[in-house]
């Protein structure tokens, strides 16, 4: 490994490698979650590694600007929290997703949460053959894009709803979703989604009188 690249057991604290520049890569087993990424890296898992957060929180969470993060064939589970329990971009960073699960994870509010599996209010989330399953939330339980957030979905699998509000913009090339892709606008923006090649068994929910603008393509 180079000498940017760290190799971390279960057990062992993880922030503490949470460096500029720096690969953190997760050894099989179970691993701590619930933390913030504050710095542009990537976290690596081997085959086996499960990150949670054991209820106490979102798995990760990126809320500052300007940062390049990838996370890589990691299991995400346990988070919870009012929106993104696996994982929660509030900020004008860049994410990316590669053969990442992001499952049993919940969002929770009185009136129910958003976005189980994920949720974007700022920045741009890349996610490449995922899987999102068993995540729960009252609205997007896989995954939820909101506020100015961009989100492009290349292939995997969501065993649940889809959600895409106020003035995001969402590309799911690709991608197969068991639930529904729900869609509303505000009173001042619309969402910007495209599909293609996509496959949705529960169809898709377009706001009557705040709808999203959809294109869509079969290849």
């Amino acid at each position: 490994m180079s000498e940017s690249t760290v190799r971390v057991q279960p057990g062992e604290a993880i922030e503490p490698h949470l460096r500029a520049g720096a690969t953190v890569v997760l050894a099989p087993g179970v691993h701590m979650g619930g933390f913030a990424i504050e710095c542009s890296l990537t976290l690596r898992g081997e085959p086996g590694a499960v990150l949670d957060a054991h209820r106490s929180g979102p798995v990760l969470r990126v809320d500052q600007d300007g940062l390049s993060v990838s996370v890589e064939g990691l299991t995400l589970r346990g988070g919870a929290g009012e929106a993104g329990g696996g994982l929660l971009l509030t900020g004008w960073s860049e994410v990316a997703l590669h053969n990442v699960c992001l499952e049993d994870n919940e969002a929770t509010l009185s009136k129910g949460g958003i976005g189980g599996g994920a949720y974007l209010f700022r920045g741009v989330l890349t996610a490449e053959d995922c899987t999102f399953r068993d995540n729960r939330a009252g609205g997007g339980n896989d995954l939820a894009v909101g506020g100015s957030a961009r989100c492009f979905v290349r292939g995997g699998f969501f065993a649940g709803d889809v959600a895409c509000r106020e003035g995001a913009e969402l590309t799911i090339t690709g991608a197969h979703i068991t639930g529904r892709l729900v869609l509303r606008g505000s009173t001042t923006r619309a969402p910007q989604v495209s599909l293609k090649g996509a496959r949705i068994d529960g169809g898709v929910v377009n706001d009557v009188n705040l709808p999203a603008t959809v294109s869509v393509e079969d290849g």
